[in-house]
């Protein structure tokens, strides 16, 4: 059995059922996206399995240290070379971490960090962000209640994390992934918003 192998029962038996989609998405973005610009297939994928696993045993907290920390462990009980732990935890920290500013500083960080942080945001940057805003505004008001400025104000705060989502992604390959549905999301807000008018 591979060592990928190993870390995907790992995170099937550690992480909360409700969690495995997440995880699995994240796993196949990051395969997609290694392959697609020549990063170590195998670092983007164990810290893909790894990057959130504090979650569900310390909180959302400083969870990329955790998960760090709680990869270091496993991998190292598995005789996984120093080297290569020390770039998965490398990954897991960084996904929560985007380098802004120029490009040069962006490259900085190390590509199977870059590819962790695209994988686990690309689904924010097609929309995500938008539907998450919504189900909120669901469980906060009732149908009957809700009034278009609060409706608008829940649609732009989506489209804003959709918009940030997007503009944080570090690779062309991650981008090239997400701006078709980016695009669709965007257009699909702008023109709800425009009904405003119509108010």
């Amino acid at each position: 059995m591979t060592i990928t192998e190993e870390a995907e029962i790992h995170a099937r038996q550690t992480y909360p059922p409700a969690d495995l989609p997440h995880i699995a998405e994240v796993v196949a973005y990051a395969q997609q996206l290694a392959a697609a610009t020549g990063a170590d297939v195998e670092i983007a994928t164990i810290a893909a399995y790894f990057h959130d696993i504090s979650r569900a045993s310390t909180g959302p907290e400083e969870h990329n240290l955790k998960s760090a920390q709680m990869a270091r462990e496993w991998l190292r009980l598995h005789a996984y070379p120093d080297e290569r732990v020390e770039r998965v935890s490398a990954a897991i920290v960084a996904h929560m971490l985007p380098i802004t500013g120029p490009p040069e500083g962006r490259q900085s960080l190390p590509l199977e960090s870059r590819i962790l942080y695209d994988a686990d945001k690309v689904s924010r940057a097609q929309g995500l962000g938008i539907v998450g805003a919504l189900v909120r505004l669901g469980e906060q008001a009732s149908w009957e209640k809700l009034g278009y400025a609060q409706l608008a104000a829940t649609i732009r705060g989506g489209r804003d994390v959709t918009q940030e989502a997007y503009s944080t992604l570090y690779t062309d390959a991650a981008r090239e992934l997400a701006g078709p549905g980016h695009r669709r999301a965007i257009e699909f807000c702008d023109a709800l918003l425009g009904l405003q008018a119509l108010n």
